[in-house]
C-alpha cells in the first residue's frame, strides 16, 4: 500500500493523459460530445498537482 501511495501522482498523470488522448481520438472519429473526457483529464491533472503539494 505504501508503494501505491508513493506513486499516486504518477497514476493521476497517466490517467489524465489517457483521458485526453481518448477524448482526442473520439473527436477524430467523429464523436460530438467529447468534453467530459477533457474535463476528466483536467480534474485528474489537478489531483496530481494537489497530491504533489503535500
Amino acid at each position: 500500500m505504501k508503494a501505491f501511495l508513493e506513486n499516486l501522482t504518477a497514476l493521476f498523470l497517466a490517467l489524465a493523459f489517457g483521458a485526453a488522448v481518448f477524448g482526442a481520438l473520439a473527436r477524430l472519429v467523429g464523436a460530438r460530445r467529447t468534453w467530459p473526457f477533457f474535463v476528466l483529464a483536467f480534474l485528474l491533472l489537478l489531483l496530481a498537482l494537489l497530491s504533489r503539494v503535500e
